[in-house]
């Protein structure tokens, strides 16, 4: 689910903004009809609106009204009071989602054009570009990516170097032979003492010979 194109996002956040005046702290639903008088928008762009912020976690799913989610009372409460916590408290609430993990595959590599991005978002789930680009726009809202003024997008300084330490290969493991004592020091004492007599002598003459062949190299070592 992608934003409506009926409305731009600074007007999207207007709605979660009058549901947090008109519902209160309670919470109560408003009909789609008071928000739309309100709001002086048509009741079916209420509707598509409330599409994304219902899949945003911002609302609770209604038919014809609507009401704020615990999140989306935080929100609106915040944004009255303390924007820059507003925009963190929805950074945080939108960290697992699908377009956040779909922008990280796309920035991570470095910076894109905003109109790249937005059509990376959209791809396969609309064909209408001012979606990509609102949900571009709710992202930077977010600070979940950076906007400069050259229209490039990037991911916060932070997050992209987390990134690149994720994705970077990791260095080989050492790994080998596990040596030739290991069969004799990892059989388990009992084991060790319930070999038949033939066997048990096999087995001390085979190490007898691997210590004689290593003690010229030892003693090399040594000195």
């Amino acid at each position: 689910m992608m934003p409506s194109e009926r409305l731009a996002t600074r007007r999207q956040l207007e709605v979660v903004d009058v549901l947090g005046e008109l519902g209160g702290p309670q919470r109560h639903p408003v009909p789609a009809q008071v928000l739309a008088s309100r709001l002086d928008i048509t009741p079916k762009t209420v509707s598509r609106t409330a599409a994304f912020l219902v899949h945003g976690g911002l609302l609770r799913p209604g038919r014809g009204e609507w009401a704020l989610t615990e999140i989306g009372y935080s929100l609106a409460r915040l944004r009255s009071t303390d924007s820059a916590r507003a925009r963190l408290l929805l950074h945080d609430h939108w960290q697992d989602s699908w377009f956040h993990q779909r922008a990280l595959e796309r920035l991570t590599p470095g910076p894109a054009e905003e109109a790249e991005l937005a059509a990376h978002l959209g791809s396969g789930l609309s064909a209408t570009p001012e979606r990509g680009a609102f949900l571009v726009e709710w992202m930077a809202y977010a600070l979940l990516i950076d906007r400069d003024e050259h229209g490039r997008v990037t991911l916060p300084a932070r997050q992209q170097a987390e990134q690149q330490a994720a994705s970077a290969p990791r260095p080989p493991e050492q790994t080998g032979p596990p040596g030739v004592l290991f069969p004799f020091l990892s059989m388990p004492a009992e084991a060790f003492s319930a070999l038949p007599d033939a066997e048990f002598l096999a087995l001390l003459q085979a190490y007898r010979t691997v210590f004689v062949k290593l003690t010229p190299s030892l003693q090399q070592s040594g000195n």
